[in-house]
């Protein structure tokens, strides 16, 4: 380049015959950047030596083959900002933004309290209710056999249906989100992942240890270490579906009393199937094939197994005639027992519920319609 006017633009291998082609000899023993020096000083003392050098670049199909190479990096990088407007092709990596979303997730957790603590409360609350009513139950058959099944029965209907709260959140945040991803901020995946890892399970692990600490031993099922544990980890995986529920329909319905109807209607059909209000076989067989999408029946069924298996049940005055065992029970309640598979059956099926909801929350996520 000589006086803001290119002259060549290639190869140095190049350089010595299309300079020769226009006239100027490469001296012996002359380096192709001296020689390029040479020919702009030689050039620049003619008259208008510079313009017919630069004319003849531009008449070159070296400038026409860097022309093209220009256009199509332009047209590609045009391309790529475009799809990233309509896709919101995010410009950090995965990790990071897992990072900075989780990040601002807990810290608005933290900010915001409120929600947090009233799911404690609501577990406490819940927890002493259960423990009060169902207080110390007698292993006996009447009525300890009867208060065992309601005990379970109420336990699990309240720990489902106190995870309508999880609606809230994702509805105000609704639009934020949609903005957020249009813009390129984030792919779908880091905000589902965010808001499974600190927003979702964080607000069930907690309250669910805290009701189970209250209501297992208040009640007086089994004391066992085994046994509570069970107990423990269906409460949790029962309230991390009713949360899943939650989530998935929030992501379809923008409007919060909509949406809390939809749940709460969906959780009333769950529970008329869950085996206690209704014996399952003599429901029309056209329906009956709801039990088995019934998160209620898997669950209570895992602590029923769990509470009257290798369990058995006395008279209330003659404690020591027990003709009840806890399999009784169990076959009358239609629950299969024999087996430890038996019992993790139900608790798979429970766990498998929660995941298809979340799975089903996700895709909505890339389904929703998204506009700034």
């Amino acid at each position: 380049m000589s006086k803001g006017k290119s002259v060549y633009h290639g190869s140095t291998e190049n350089i010595i015959p299309y300079f020769k082609e226009l006239g100027y000899e490469c001296e012996e023993h002359d380096n192709p950047a001296d020689f390029a020096l040479d020919v702009l000083i030689t050039a620049s003392q003619k008259h208008d030596g510079i313009n017919i050098l630069h004319t003849a670049y531009v008449n070159s199909e070296m400038h026409t083959n860097i022309n093209n190479l220009f256009t199509e990096a332009t047209c590609d990088d045009r391309r790529e900002r475009h799809r990233r407007r309509e896709q919101g092709a995010p410009a950090r990596t995965f990790m990071m933004e897992i990072f900075y979303v989780s990040q601002r997730t807990l810290k608005n957790a933290i900010r915001n309290p409120a929600l947090f603590l009233s799911q404690i409360v609501v577990a406490i609350v819940l927890g002493l209710l259960v423990g009060l009513v169902f207080n110390n139950m007698e292993n006996s058959v009447d009525p300890g056999v009867q208060n065992r099944l309601g005990a379970i029965f109420f336990i699990i209907v309240s720990q489902i249906f106190s995870t309508v709260t999880a609606l809230e959140p994702f509805l105000k945040e609704r639009a934020l989100f949609i903005h957020e991803n249009v813009s390129g901020y984030y792919r779908i995946t880091t905000f589902f992942i965010a808001k499974l890892l600190c927003d979702v399970l964080p607000m069930r692990i907690i309250p669910s240890i805290i009701f189970s600490l209250i209501a297992y031993f208040m009640t007086g099922l089994q004391q066992s270490g085994g046994q509570f544990f069970v107990f423990l980890l269906t409460i949790f995986m029962a309230s991390v579906f009713g949360s899943a529920t939650c989530f998935f329909i929030s992501a379809i319905i923008d409007m919060f009393a909509v949406a809390l109807i939809v749940v709460v209607l969906i959780f009333v059909v769950m529970l008329v199937f869950s085996g206690f209000l209704i014996s399952l076989s003599s429901v029309f067989p056209w329906l009956s094939w709801i039990q088995w999408i019934s998160a209620f029946r898997y669950a209570s069924n895992v602590l029923t197994v769990n509470e009257f298996r290798n369990n058995r049940f006395c008279l209330a005055n003659l404690t020591s005639i027990c003709p009840m065992m806890g399999s009784d029970v169990l076959n009358k309640q239609g629950v299969d027992y024999t087996t430890d598979w038996d019992m993790w059956k139900y608790f798979f099926a429970l766990t498998m519920m929660a995941i298809t909801f979340l799975l089903l929350a996700y895709f909505q996520l890339h389904r929703m319609k998204k506009s700034k």
